[in-house]
């Protein structure tokens, strides 16, 4: 009995890697969702390939916030540039407007999208993340 139980935990084990492994389209459809975010609300400041606009407009490839702590980013998207409104080096002209209006699975989308594009890859975000910190800054 013992030895059934141990070969079913293994298989149960083995199927779930395997069918883990046999999904790779749940990330890519986070991203293929948020280009289709970026584009609406993201591209024309920080242009097609995320470099945005010198002086105008922050880089999105290999930035601190874009690579940094999740709920940071979050927030620069729930709140716009007041977000960073204490940071000393700031020297882009142009302010982002809050995008608050959009749902938190866009958020997560789009974030995911720029997380993962322009020379960036790092973890995913996910629509509970952005739910959290929404409700951490009143929103």
């Amino acid at each position: 009995m013992k030895k059934i139980a141990g070969l079913l935990f293994i298989l149960t084990g083995a199927l779930s890697l395997f069918a883990f492994q046999m999904n790779p389209k749940a990330p890519s459809k986070t991203i293929d969702r948020g280009k289709i975010v970026y584009n609406n609300y993201c591209l024309s400041c920080h242009m097609p390939n995320g470099e945005g606009v010198p002086r105008m407009t922050p880089s999105l490839s290999k930035s601190k916030y874009v690579l940094g702590q999740k709920p940071n980013l979050i927030e620069i998207i729930l709140l716009g540039s007041e977000a960073l409104a204490n940071e000393p080096n700031r020297t882009f002209k142009n302010l982002m407007a809050p995008l608050d209006n959009l749902t938190d699975l866009e958020i997560a989308d789009a974030l995911n999208y720029v997380r993962n594009s322009f020379g960036n890859k790092t973890t995913f975000i996910y629509s509970k993340e952005v739910k959290s910190v929404r409700l951490k800054v009143g929103i």
